[in-house]
């Protein structure tokens, strides 16, 4: 299980497979992220909720990043938390341009259960150095599109269940890539509706960044039903971190712009 928030030691992003314009690359490109950057003991952290009753089977988990550089540096992740107690996350990370010259970022879905298992091309054995499962997949998108971390307890049957995680375009419901899957004991149950997350410089480079997101409203769904939550908030940590936060309202979600300070990473 992934160490408390205001406590995490290591929280790079994985190291994973690589998808350009929709096409997996071959199993040796293996991007190594974060593996030589700077980790920081505290991140901004977000709060989400989708307002379901009960656990939820799908999570869909919008954003948009309106504004950012084509480099590594920053991960805004989502924690889920299943009924066990075992909890998966996800996430979108901006990157450089594609082998087209397209913007891309990359999304990610991993586990840090030691009985996670996969046979998805895009995942791999192991998280942040440990054990678990993780996969990622990186797309073209559009600054400004808002776009759905989609996370499924697929199917359960015998001692497993499948987890899968999906991008889709949030405002049409058209796919836009497939990040992974893998699977956990049966007993791990759905997804609770509401958890925590952060935004992080996994690399140093991260601390020079300047990055705007927006977040839309998660949705929680079970038995065909529809659970739309409140738009999720971000909260700086008192220190610790190279990031700081500011947040508006807009008519499309709760945008945050994401400002890295080169003088305190330096003085770490």
């Amino acid at each position: 299980m992934r160490t408390p928030l205001t406590a995490r030691t290591s929280s790079r992003g994985p190291g994973r497979r690589l998808v350009r314009a929709g096409t997996v690359l071959a199993a040796t490109a293996l991007l190594a992220i974060g593996a030589a950057g700077q980790s920081w003991a505290s991140t901004p952290t977000v709060r989400w909720a989708t307002g379901a009753p009960t656990p939820v089977s799908t999570l869909k988990l919008p954003m948009s990043v309106d504004s950012a550089p084509d480099a590594s540096g920053i991960y805004f992740a989502y924690y889920t938390t299943l009924e066990s107690g075992t909890r998966p996350y996800a996430g979108f990370q901006p990157k450089p341009v594609d082998a087209n010259g397209h913007r891309s970022l990359q999304a990610v879905f991993s586990s840090f259960n030691a009985d996670a298992t996969t046979t998805d091309a895009h995942c791999s054995d192991g998280a942040d150095g440990g054990e678990g499962v993780s996969c990622a997949v990186r797309f073209a998108y559009t600054p400004g599109t808002m776009y759905s971390l989609v996370l499924k307890r697929a199917e359960a049957g015998g001692d497993t269940q499948l987890m899968s995680g999906e991008v889709v375009e949030t405002a049409t419901g058209a796919s836009v890539a497939h990040i992974g899957s893998f699977s956990l004991p049966s007993g791990s149950g759905r997804f609770k509706g509401s958890d925590q997350g952060f935004i992080e410089p996994y690399l140093t480079a991260g601390c020079g960044q300047q990055v705007t997101v927006t977040y839309g409203k998660p949705v929680g769904t079970e038995a065909g039903e529809d659970h739309v939550g409140s738009l999720p908030t971000v909260t700086d940590p008192a220190s610790g971190s190279c990031l700081s936060t500011t947040s508006k309202t807009t008519g499309q979600g709760q945008q945050v712009s994401v400002r890295g300070d080169d003088a305190a990473a330096a003085g770490r």
